[in-house]
């Protein structure tokens, strides 16, 4: 696989490239500017087509997603694609070819000012380099490939994670999806089970260092115990299997590839995409259900007498 590293590099080139033969730019019906990039493929790609593309997108010197050679995207060609956006150029691409454009934020802004985010600003502009790896008949087929891809990728993060326990000679239990729980203390009582309703303090950090959230540390606003119903899916994966290896007052550390956690899509700014976490975790009590909430108090029947009438 591909490097997020090797890949922005690969993508720079193509961009200053572009730069130097502007005369080869074309335009799209909306205006996008494009540069095709031939590959070696001959498979023509048709509406109604699902694609999988490598992907990466700067706003000026920013990168605001990339797959990083990890996870690629899938999308379906239409029809009737968006104006001024890449998805005018799929049928004009074989598999194998490449893509770089560019989008003007000015452009947007004349268009549909109310539609622009907030952290655009006039003469911005968007760059955007993908490459067509596979073309799918039917969703069917695309589901299959990205599923295949995923299986694929965890099997690299599980061993990703376990080099680097190994050489921070970290001993912890392996949980049945491939997260790893260094039980410092186990508790006492009974193992968490699924459907327990459990309430948990814990600390997330990445793998580089960067903690990202905490219902301990007052800046993170939300200090005590959190709540959930074990084994339901309520958290993210790796510390739901987690938990069931503790019991009531049961310390652990928390090892968790990105794809037992938010993979692609981290749900906190300071989390990267594809970025393993940690997380410090310690169980505060464990209840068999979650408990019901009182009723609330019906009013009294109480039947309405009309005042009497005037006389």
């Amino acid at each position: 696989m591909k490097t997020i590293k090797k890949l922005l590099f690969v993508f720079v080139c193509i961009v200053i490239a572009a730069g130097c033969k502007n005369a080869d730019y074309r335009k799209t019906k909306g205006g996008m500017p494009y540069k095709i990039y031939p590959g070696k493929g001959t498979q023509k790609v048709k509406v109604g087509d699902f694609i999988r593309l490598e992907l990466t997108q700067k706003a000026n010197d920013s990168v605001l997603y990339t797959t990083g050679g990890k996870l690629p995207i899938y999308l379906q060609v239409t029809a009737t694609p968006n104006p001024y956006d890449i998805s005018e150029v799929w049928t004009s691409m074989n598999v194998g070819d490449s893509i770089v454009a560019t989008q003007m934020i000015d452009t947007f802004i004349a268009r549909s000012p109310q539609s622009v985010p907030p952290q655009f600003k006039k003469g911005d502009r968007i760059l955007t380099y993908a490459k067509i790896t596979q073309v799918f008949a039917n969703d069917t087929l695309a589901r299959l490939d990205d599923e295949k891809g995923r299986k694929e990728l965890s099997v690299v993060e599980i061993k990703d994670v376990e080099k680097y326990l190994a050489d921070k000679k970290i001993t912890a239990q392996k949980t049945p999806s491939g997260a790893f729980v260094q039980i410092i203390n186990p508790g006492t009582g009974n193992l968490v089970d699924t459907g327990n309703y459990v309430s948990v303090n814990y600390t997330g950090t990445t793998f580089s260092g960067v903690t990202f959230d905490s219902n301990t540390d007052s800046a993170f606003q939300h200090v005590g115990p959190y709540p959930f119903v074990a084994g339901t899916g309520a958290m993210i994966k790796g510390f739901d299997e987690a938990v069931m290896l503790l019991r009531k007052g049961g310390i652990a550390k928390v090892y968790i590839p990105s794809m037992l956690a938010y993979g692609a899509n981290p749900q906190s700014p300071k989390i990267k995409p594809f970025d393993h976490l940690i997380f410090d975790l310690e169980i505060k009590d464990i209840q068999e259900k979650m408990p019901t909430r009182p009723e609330m108090p019906q009013p009294p029947n109480v039947q309405k007498i009309d005042a009497p009438q005037q006389r």
